[in-house]
């Protein structure tokens, strides 16, 4: 898909068929930088939406997601990249420079990473990627709200990761003191407390969403004030995006 194309276009490769030894699988001119990890599945992700030369950010974004990844040798940042399958020759010699104690599937394969005269490697079973308009509120192509996990999703990839993208309280208050920019990506979150109750009356049950605390003690206390007045009280965590 061309630079300026709108479209959102979607590739995964799983299949024996798709990894021959030396054929090149993916290239891009864009800056690539390592975005998210996640140590749920082993889930990799890399993401760019401008070009070397800056300019400013692209109408679209790309993204390469590896999954499950065994290993791997890779730059924080790619001036352009191709992903290919390693030949034969370069999967032995990769795989036999790592140890053999760290767990590996079985339907693994080497992928060679190349930027510049620089070469890395990803052993993963799978590798997609996709390219389109990514709203700003969207953390990414790949973790999309879904009914069956009815959460906004605020990281790039679900599961367990880093964290690095929580924003502190003072943030969280100053943004809803001054507002947020326009135009600028939500890259960061924090979770609040919701405080929620059940009513009864003539018969009828109720939930009701009482208010959203910034701190877990503030959420508690306020729970203990309200709990002798109501059927059942609980805390839900909601995620704010930033």
């Amino acid at each position: 898909m061309s630079e300026g194309d709108q479209m959102t276009s979607k590739v995964w490769l799983h299949r024996d068929e798709d990894f021959r030894p030396g054929v090149e699988l993916f290239r891009s001119e864009r800056l690539f930088a390592l975005w998210s990890y996640s140590a749920t599945y082993g889930q990799l992700l890399l993401r760019a939406d401008q070009m070397p030369e800056g300019h400013g950010r692209l109408p679209t974004t790309t993204e390469v997601l590896f999954n499950p990844v065994d290993a791997v040798q890779i730059q924080a940042a790619y001036r352009g990249l191709v992903i290919r399958c390693a030949t034969r020759d370069e999967a032995t010699r990769i795989c036999g420079d790592i140890s053999d104690d760290g767990y590996r599937s079985e339907d693994a394969r080497v992928l060679v990473l190349e930027s510049e005269g620089v070469t890395g490697y990803v052993i993963t079973a799978n590798v997609g990627w996709c390219e389109g308009e990514l709203s700003d509120v969207q953390p990414s192509f790949f973790n999309t709200f879904s009914p069956y996990d009815p959460v906004w999703p605020v990281k790039p990839l679900g599961g367990v990761g880093g964290e690095l993208d929580i924003a502190s309280p003072q943030k969280v208050a100053e943004a809803f003191l001054t507002g947020l920019p326009e135009g600028v990506r939500r890259e960061r979150h924090r979770y609040l407390h919701l405080l929620t109750a059940l009513t009864e009356q003539d018969g009828r049950r109720r939930w009701h969403n009482l208010g959203v605390f910034l701190t877990e003690k503030d959420a508690e206390e306020a729970k203990r004030l309200v709990e002798p007045h109501v059927t059942m009280c609980g805390i839900e965590l909601i995620p704010v995006a930033l």
